[in-house]
């Protein structure tokens, strides 16, 4: 009797620890394609932000430059058991100023894809195999409209805020224009860094005198990397 109840308890006990085990030891997939999206704690990039606004009816303009620097803070299991990041997000207005936290973002790279929740929207930024025919709908997680994104100039070498880097993709997030407006939103990665390149610009056409196509409104958003660091 006593080794029936003993080999029950061990039985039980297996169970536990492989549970635990199972909940913990959950790490984030690793190799070259998922590393254009480091997930590292202690990750840290630096960006240049300007924002551009421009009123067609005022002709007025305004232009508006400050830093953001993005950082792994830690990694937590969400409501899924999937390890997750914790991004916290820092402003300055010149290199000069202290950091000030003013958000915090999580992300989760998966084998399949990169979801990245901003501002309490999640969206698809990466999928996984990354080839060039592949489209997804990179609003799938929230209630906006759908959005289909495609890579552009896969694994290439490329050049941007001063920098240099091996291998490079575009996201192309929407590319949109017609009659009414211009929508253009991408993204690039580095393998190893991350996103170092974000556009986003919409602007709202004034077709009431044609040929002529005026601007009714504009709004050209950049975040360009200064320094990444693991």
């Amino acid at each position: 009797m006593l080794k029936k109840i003993t080999l029950f308890l061990l039985i039980v006990m297996g169970f536990i620890f492989h549970g635990c085990d199972n909940s913990t030891n959950n790490p984030s997939p690793t190799g070259l394609i998922y590393s254009y999206f480091p997930t590292n704690v202690g990750h840290e990039i630096i960006y240049d932000v300007s924002l551009i606004t421009k009123d067609g009816f005022s002709g007025d303009s305004d232009t508006s430059f400050y830093q953001i620097k993005e950082v792994v803070e830690s990694v937590f299991l969400d409501n899924q058991n999937r390890p997750t990041q914790r991004l916290e997000r820092y402003k300055r207005d010149t290199p000069n100023d202290p950091w000030v936290i003013y958000d915090v973002w999580t992300s989760n790279l998966t084998t399949t894809r990169v979801e990245k929740k901003e501002e309490n929207v999640s969206y698809i930024k990466l999928v996984f195999p990354i080839t060039s025919s592949v489209s997804w709908n990179g609003n799938l997680l929230n209630t906006l409209d759908p959005q289909d994104y495609e890579y552009d100039n896969l694994h290439q070498a490329d050049v941007v805020g001063g920098l240099n880097f091996d291998s490079t993709l575009t996201v192309i997030q929407i590319d949109d224009d017609n009659f009414i407006e211009t929508r253009y939103e991408i993204e690039k990665f580095a393998t190893g860094v991350g996103m170092i390149y974000k556009e986003h610009n919409y602007i709202e056409k004034d077709n009431s005198q044609p040929p002529l196509v005026g601007i009714l409104s504009q709004r050209l958003y950049k975040e360009t990397i200064v320094s990444w660091s693991n």
